[in-house]
C-alpha cells in the first residue's frame, strides 16, 4: 500500500487532529480508510473515505462513500459525498449523491447526482467527520 503520512504539526494543510495522508497513483485499496486530518487520493479507493478534508487529485478516483468537512473532487467519484463544503473542479466527473452545506460546482465539471442542501445538524446525523 502506499500512503504517505506527515502527522507533524506544521504540515500544510493538515485538518485539526492530524497531518496529511497521501495515497498515490497507482495505489489501489478495497475496504474503508480513517485518515486523521487531510487525505490526498491520486490512487483508487473502492470503500469508506473518513477525514477531516479529502481531494481526489485529478488522477484519483473513488467508488464508495465519502465523509469530510471539506471534500474537493478533481478526478472520478461514484457514490455518496457528505461533506460541509463541497466544490466540484472543472475535471471532475462525479456521480451518485452529494449532502452539502456549501456546493461549489465548476465550470466543466460532469456531474450527474442527486444534490440535497444539509443544515449543519442534518449533516452530523448522516456522518460528517467533523
Amino acid at each position: 500500500m502506499s500512503i504517505v503520512s506527515d502527522a507533524s504539526p506544521s504540515s500544510a494543510g493538515g485538518g485539526s487532529n492530524g497531518g496529511r495522508s497521501h495515497f498515490a497513483a497507482g495505489a489501489k485499496l478495497s475496504g474503508d480508510l480513517t485518515v486523521p486530518g487531510h487525505m490526498e487520493l491520486s490512487g483508487h479507493i473502492d470503500g469508506k473515505i473518513t477525514a477531516d478534508s479529502i481531494v481526489i487529485e485529478a488522477n484519483g478516483s473513488a467508488i464508495g462513500e465519502l465523509l469530510a468537512d471539506s471534500v474537493a473532487i478533481k478526478g472520478r467519484f461514484d457514490g455518496s459525498i457528505h461533506g460541509q463544503d463541497v466544490i466540484l473542479h472543472s475535471s471532475a466527473k462525479v456521480s451518485g449523491e452529494i449532502f452539502y452545506q456549501t456546493l461549489t460546482i465548476e465550470n466543466g465539471a460532469e456531474v450527474n447526482s442527486s444534490c440535497s442542501r444539509q443544515n449543519s445538524s442534518e449533516t452530523e446525523k448522516t456522518g460528517s467527520a467533523s
